[in-house]
């Protein structure tokens, strides 16, 4: 949610935020609008699909600021869309998102696909707390915060709305270098509390001040819907004589804040502000307004009674956060038992479109971020909305080849939620983009039923699962062989390439393009480790510290100059090549996909294979660019590597074990 023009009144106008020091205290993160804002603050392009290896070290610059001063993070995600309040608005981002799409500037505001990804990454690293509510994260966060002692950080002017006990931090306003004061160390911030607003409008409370920001619009309420009620409003407030406040101040927010305070009572205000409203449209807007309003006064609070839950090891990070949370519930005289219950009671009151209670498990799951939520969506609305990125007009959306992917997962779920006396529909609606616009496509899973009970996924065996991980991404047996002296580290990864590789026919310097990635941010690290045995390096996992190749300085400083100089020459590019960008955007949406099916059958294969570490947009679209009209690829590799022999025999054993059985 989010009341368009709200932050800049409160912020610029009414001048309410207030400098404090960040140290020795509590925060609790709203996830979803914090790693977007990150990615913003870095001043990192969009262009060519993320540069995430640039913005996994300043995630982790962050954290480990606020380690330093001694301040507890908690952080909170969005669940899966319950309901429909919110579509006609996720639809309309949706189109706009289509409208940038395909306009090339390194300016380009599209968030990159692998952003959550990535956060969750340094997170666990960092071994950070983190939970996902069922649904919207908003009401969760705030509820969480005020049980926690937190000031909530993020970016959405909703949380001006709510009553948050410690208050609010817009994220913008944290200076992440952390400051010396006497023994200590904080970050400096601006903070926002409900009392300071409310002080500027007497007669203002918590209730009627929610009733003003619904009327000034927000995600669930249409501004088009209040119009006539705010016309009324103004038309009031201007006929007063008793106002001299400057007409710079008068924005909507503040008509409607004028209005609101008059009113002791939000049922009284609540009906002064429908009068104006025929008695044919007003049962409809009442009932709009009374829902936006119980997410202001009544936020759902589910996600405390979770920190008893053993389900959810993500949230257990932090043993001072599980005290605080111990110490509420202690308050409520609650046993163990009854909060187990109060768990699954809210799990069942999420119904499937049959009307079926939504297996605990699954949610579960998705409360701590081992299931997608879109397969939660489907079970309840029979549709997922794809997101655009950099793309081809006139090319299929990056979204068309990934879709097979995860169909045998839905035909599972859809016939799971089959009723037959309504003959459901074993179709599904995917909304991606279609030329320059986003069409509602249907996708049937009819044919798919591989007879796999839903409530009986995880008692598959390891191989049985690895199996339909296998099935999805069109893994032959001969290509799992080439896997065999490969860490399984690896294994999710090279499948998610091949399966990119041989359906959208690329050039092997696509292949390479990625390859070296992975090469640049493991092997050519710049700890010079010696080995003392001669060891197969692709057989080591991943973060193995002796992946690090013993090179001669000068030959490291050689490779790793060229690589440098070939990224950095794009940002003086005047025009770019869309499809280079085309076909790394297509890439990111199949491992998406693929990670997605991996959690499914509950994760048969290590997710060790993060996008920092093997995809940078800009190094990418570098090299295509720079080798594609290479008459000899391989001669420009061995060229490049400096003839190291090592690098080139890891780089030459992963293109084959990708492309040795795909045939143009």
């Amino acid at each position: 949610m989010g009341i368009r023009g709200l932050q800049t009144f409160i912020e610029q106008k009414l001048s309410l935020l207030n400098e404090i020091e960040l140290h020795n205290c509590n925060v609790l993160f709203d996830g979803n609008s914090i790693y977007h804002q990150m990615y913003k603050e870095c001043h990192l392009t969009c262009l060519f699909g993320g540069e995430y290896d640039k913005f996994y070290d300043y995630c982790k610059q962050l954290f480990e600021s606020f380690r330093l001063c001694e301040i507890n993070v908690i952080v909170v995600f969005d669940g899966a869309r319950l309901d429909d309040r919110k579509l006609a608005t996720t639809l309309q981002r949706s189109k706009k998102r289509i409208d940038y799409s395909t306009k090339l500037s390194v300016n380009i505001d599209l968030s990159p696909l692998l952003l959550r990804q990535t956060f969750l990454n340094v997170l666990d690293e960092m071994n950070i707390p983190y939970v996902s509510a069922l649904g919207e994260g908003d009401d969760e966060c705030v509820s969480l915060a005020n049980h926690l002692n937190c000031y909530l950080i993020s970016r959405d002017s909703d949380y001006y709305c709510y009553n948050l006990l410690q208050g609010y931090i817009p994220f913008e306003y944290v200076d992440i270098n952390p400051i010396k004061k006497d023994s200590y160390y904080y970050l400096s911030a601006q903070l926002f509390t409900i009392d300071s607003l409310l002080n500027k409008f007497p007669g203002l409370n918590h209730s009627t001040l929610s009733l003003a920001c619904c009327l000034c619009g927000n995600d669930y309420i249409n501004e088009n819907l209040v119009e006539k009620i705010f016309n009324h409003i103004i038309e009031i407030i201007e006929k007063s004589k008793q106002n001299k406040t400057k007409k710079n101040l008068r924005t909507k927010h503040w008509y409607a804040m004028q209005w609101a305070k008059q009113f002791d009572d939000i049922e009284i205000a609540l009906e002064k502000s429908l009068a104006p409203i025929s008695k044919g449209e007003k049962t409809n807007i009442e009932m709009k307004l009374r829902l936006a309003l119980q997410s202001y006064l009544n936020p759902t609070d589910t996600l405390i009674y979770r920190f008893i839950s053993s389900n959810n090891q993500n949230l257990l990070k932090n043993s001072h956060f599980v005290e605080l949370a111990r110490d509420y519930l202690d308050k409520l005289d609650m046993t163990d038992e009854q909060i187990h219950k109060q768990i699954d009671k809210v799990s069942l009151e999420i119904k499937s479109k049959c009307n079926h209670s939504i297996p605990t498990y699954l949610l579960d799951a998705v409360t701590d971020l081992r299931l997608s939520e879109s397969f939660i969506e489907i079970l309840i609305h029979r549709r997922l909305i794809c997101s655009a990125l950099v793309e081809l007009e006139d090319e299929p959306s990056i979204h068309v080849d990934a879709i097979p992917i995860i169909l045998p997962c839905l035909a599972i779920l859809l016939k799971w939620d089959d009723d037959d006396d309504k003959q459901d529909d074993q179709s599904v609606i995917i909304y991606h983009r279609v030329f320059k616009q986003l069409k509602s496509c249907p996708y049937s899973v009819s044919n798919l039923n591989d007879n796999i009970d839903l409530n009986h996924l995880n008692s598959l065996s390891l191989i049985e699962r690895e199996n339909f991980v296998y099935k999805c991404l069109n893994i032959s047996l001969s290509q799992r062989e080439k896997y065999v002296h490969i860490h399984s580290d690896y294994h999710l990864w090279l499948m998610s390439i091949h399966y990119w590789y041989s359906i959208r026919n690329l050039k092997p310097v696509y292949i390479y393009g990625i390859i070296i990635s992975l090469i640049k941010s493991i092997y050519l690290v710049n700890d010079d480790t010696s080995q003392c045995e001669d060891i197969e390096l692709l057989s080591l996992s991943i973060d193995d510290k002796r992946n690090s190749i013993q090179i001669e300085p000068e030959i490291r400083q050689t490779i790793n100059l060229k690589l440098k100089n070939m990224k950095k020459k794009v940002y003086d590019f005047k025009k770019f090549d869309c499809s280079i960008i085309h076909e790394f955007n297509c890439l990111q949406t199949i491992y998406v996909y693929t990670m997605k099916v991996n959690e499914f059958f509950n994760r048969p294969f290590n997710y060790q294979m993060h996008a920092d570490k093997f995809l940078c947009g800009s190094f990418f679209y570098a090299f295509v660019e720079h080798y594609e009209t290479k008459q000899n690829i391989h001669d420009a590799i061995r060229d490049l590597f400096q003839k190291h022999t090592k690098l080139l025999t890891i780089i030459e054993n992963l293109f084959q074990s990708i492309a040795s059985d795909i045939d143009f």
